[in-house]
């Protein structure tokens, strides 16, 4: 008798979750089985957590080779740039700061160079356009640094350890006696996200050095 009406009980219960839960769609069903199977759903929700970690670890380090530049873009698990005040940089100057990726060797010899001259970089792309593009927009190109101010180093790719993108860096010394070596500050430069280090490049074959005109 109380097996009989323990069965009957859970036939009721049962009935009354029909009633009131959706039948369109199959929706009653499914609903029923996350009930009496709570874990149902967890399995398929780890999958695309670990499908979506793993897409955003692919495009960080496709994104953060040295000299390739997206522009202004932010990515998952990739440092973005700072947030700047007015205070510190002129609000008609961010948008020229922040034209080009944060952490990139392009954002700090973009940065680097309106430092020391009070010019922006006018154009976009990756490190190795750097050289072509200056011409372009009426930029000294040479050889050689410029021998009477600051000037932008651009590799070619796969020059002096510069990867498939290229690699730009800003002259700090050594433009009395160029073939000697000039050192250079550099973003990005062997794996330096965002960080500042110090290299030393040589005129030759893939290497052109950039400068605003005047």
């Amino acid at each position: 008798m109380h097996i009989g009406v323990a069965v009957a009980l859970i036939v009721i219960v049962i009935g009354a979750f029909a009633a009131v839960l959706p039948t369109s769609n199959g929706q009653a069903s499914s609903a029923l089985t996350k009930i009496f199977n709570p874990g149902s759903d967890t399995k398929t929700s780890q999958g695309n957590n670990t499908a979506l970690i793993a897409a955003q670890a692919a495009t960080a380090t496709a994104v953060t080779q040295d000299g390739f530049d997206a522009g202004n873009q932010v990515y998952a698990g990739v440092q973005a740039a700072p947030t700047v005040t007015t205070n510190i940089i002129p609000a008609q100057d961010q948008g020229s700061l922040n034209r080009f990726f944060y952490g990139q060797c392009t954002y700090w010899a973009n940065m680097r160079y309106h430092q020391l001259t009070g010019h922006w970089v006018p154009w976009l792309g990756n490190a190795y356009e750097w050289a072509y593009q200056a011409s372009s927009y009426g930029w000294k190109t040479s050889s050689v640094p410029n021998p009477y101010g600051p000037s932008i180093i651009v590799l070619a790719p796969y020059t002096e350890g510069a990867g498939a993108y290229g690699h730009v860096a800003v002259v700090e010394t050594g433009v009395s006696n160029p073939y000697n070596g000039v050192s250079t500050s550099n973003w990005n430069w062997n794996g330096n996200w965002a960080t500042t280090t110090y290299w030393t490049f040589y005129p030759g074959s893939g290497v052109t050095f950039i400068w605003f005109p005047g």
